[in-house]
């Protein structure tokens, strides 16, 4: 009878992945109920992403209204993450969370009963939008800052990736859920949905322990000045340099994919609505793999150089989706699109929450996030103003190049003695 082979020889034979601990962050009972909460608060938060844009629309017929307030949901963050990032290093990260869950189940509930009263009105819409933005500012470097104190640094890596996975299969589960309410039930229920959603969030944080005194001392000195000691903090080292170029590279480059694959469905590959939301559907799923391929990984994988190899096969990946006329081509290079976008990030973010030192944690967190979320808006302008002149194909191979630039520069700047 063969015995079978124990995990330290399979481990040998597949250094890179191990699937055993693919999800040993989740053996932290504070972790898995956070992890969880997360994850039912962000499917209501995609459910209500369907139905916000379809209610201004009805309100409205006003293409310019529904920019507006995706503009004022994203420009907070712009404004107030690096704000953000200081108060998390001040303050409290629990209680910051808990209440930003109270501000945005607030405001959920206050458009779905607007709804119901035939009272809502589009300014109220946007006002709503921009206070939110504003409370996620201060909700994500916290969310992010709190997972080590959960988890210790030797599972952080583990703990990121299985977040990103969430999400990632949040905004797959999340639509679904909210085109059927909106053609069952009305559009006021995917708000009331969201609304609950925060419930479990709260339950989770109100199930963990605050961070220790040591992780949750307030610092000294006014707000300019600690920030500028979290940039210092972060761009004197070259691996965090290179990191923060990469990110802002995907956000500026990369992200802008998701955007116009639509154009890419209608032009270049001639496929309808269902092509399109497949197409989106390859992307995320390649995100979910991904997520966990990288929960696989043992400790010494999380390293700078992968970061500059995944973004720069995400690169090359955008231009052959660019390039692809095959749709079935199209969909498998998007799914490697997908899982080389999040190893990006999650691997990047891992990099820079266990270089930091905990007093600095709150406010590098918010560089990051500031670099993720900040080049997407100005990288979609830019791809639209391509699109319009030179075609999408043209547009996305460009973008592919030069997420492959930025990657060059990075190494450059991370190799350079």
């Amino acid at each position: 009878m063969n015995q079978p082979e124990s995990p330290s020889t399979l481990e040998r034979k597949f250094p890179a992945l191990n699937f055993a601990r693919a999800f040993s962050a989740l053996s932290v009972r504070a972790y898995r109920w956070i992890w969880t909460g997360s994850f039912i608060s962000n499917i209501g938060t995609w459910v209500q992403k369907v139905a916000q844009p379809w209610l201004i629309l009805q309100l409205s017929a006003s293409p310019f209204l529904l920019g507006l307030d995706g503009f004022l949901q994203d420009v907070p963050l712009l404004l107030f993450l690096l704000v953000g990032g200081v108060a998390v290093d001040r303050f409290d990260k629990r209680k910051i969370l808990m209440l930003s869950q109270v501000v945005q189940l607030s405001a959920a509930v206050a458009i779905a009963v607007l709804i119901w009263l035939d009272e809502i009105r589009v300014g109220i819409i946007l006002t709503l939008s921009f206070v939110v933005g504003t409370m996620q500012a201060f909700s994500t470097p916290a969310y992010l800052a709190f997972i080590p104190s959960l988890v210790g640094r030797e599972r952080l890596a583990n703990a990121v990736a299985l977040n990103s996975m969430q999400f990632n299969l949040s905004r797959l589960i999340g639509p679904a859920i909210g085109g059927t309410l909106i053609a069952s039930l009305g559009v006021a229920w995917c708000f009331g949905l969201n609304g609950l959603s925060f419930v479990a969030m709260l339950v989770a944080l109100a199930l963990v322990p605050s961070p220790s005194a040591s992780e949750a001392k307030a610092s000294s000195g006014s707000v300019g000045a600690q920030i500028r000691e979290g940039l210092t903090a972060v761009f004197a080292r070259k691996d965090l340099t290179a990191i923060i170029t990469i990110v802002f590279g995907i956000s500026f480059f990369g992200a802008p994919l998701l955007s116009f694959v639509a154009v890419l469905a209608k032009d270049a590959l001639n496929v309808g609505a269902q092509g399109f939301s497949f197409a989106l559907s390859a992307f995320g799923l390649g995100a979910v793999a991904g997520a966990l391929a990288v929960s696989s990984l043992p400790s010494h994988w999380i390293r700078p150089k992968i970061v500059v190899a995944t973004s720069s096969l995400l690169g090359v990946f955008i231009a052959l989706v660019a390039l692809s006329n095959l749709y079935a081509l199209t969909l498998s290079l998007l799914f490697l699109a997908g899982l080389t976008f999040v190893s990006s990030n999650v691997i990047g973010n891992t990099i820079l929450q266990t270089t930091v030192s905990d007093e600095l944690r709150g406010r590098a967190v918010s560089i990051y996030a500031l670099a993720f979320r900040g080049g997407a808006p100005i990288g979609s302008l830019l791809t639209g103003a391509m699109v319009e002149k030179f075609g999408v194909q043209v547009a996305l191979a460009l973008n592919g190049v030069g997420l492959l630039a930025v990657a060059w520069v990075a190494r450059r700047r991370l190799y350079r003695r």
